[in-house]
């Protein structure tokens, strides 16, 4: 299993990247398996007023991260709203997934992979009961805590 996310997935949440792209240095997702945090690199300021960090491959309310500090490129937030509201096929909590033998990844009952680091990192700060609303393929996951989304973050390729 190569431990990138899906290039279409993450081309996907590239929502977090301006439109100038060329001037400005993509995110580099978190690698699955990588020790520690996240490496916040994006704000997105969302039209309901909460705030979103991002590293390109997961995106967290900051209320519930609580960084130091936000970081300071602002990308628009447009896209992952729609998929904050977004239908999904599944739902699953956080005792549903399968940690892989490499450690690396996560797998949903539906067979979905997800990057350990950022489901340990949830672990530490999404409310008890979280949920984990997905659908097959390359679509973007989202966490819900008490039926209100918190977080979204792309699956592993397989």
């Amino acid at each position: 299993m190569r431990h990138s996310t899906l290039a279409a997935a993450v081309a996907a949440l590239l929502i977090v990247q301006p439109v100038s792209a060329q001037t400005e240095t993509r995110m580099k997702p978190t690698a699955p398996g990588t020790p520690g945090d996240p490496v916040w690199q994006g704000t997105l300021r969302m039209s309901d007023g909460r705030t979103f960090i991002t590293d390109g491959g997961l995106a967290v309310d900051a209320a519930f991260a609580r960084p130091a500090a936000l970081p300071a490129r602002e990308v628009p937030s447009k896209l992952l709203e729609d998929y904050l509201k977004a239908s999904h096929k599944h739902e699953y909590g956080f005792a549903d997934l399968t940690l892989a033998a490499t450690g690396k990844t996560y797998t949903s009952p539906s067979g979905i992979a997800l990057s350990a680091t950022y489901i340990n990192y949830l672990r530490r700060i999404a409310p008890r009961g979280s949920r984990f609303r997905m659908t097959e393929g390359v679509h973007p996951i989202v966490v819900v805590a008490d039926g209100s989304p918190i977080a979204v973050l792309m699956p592993v390729k397989q």
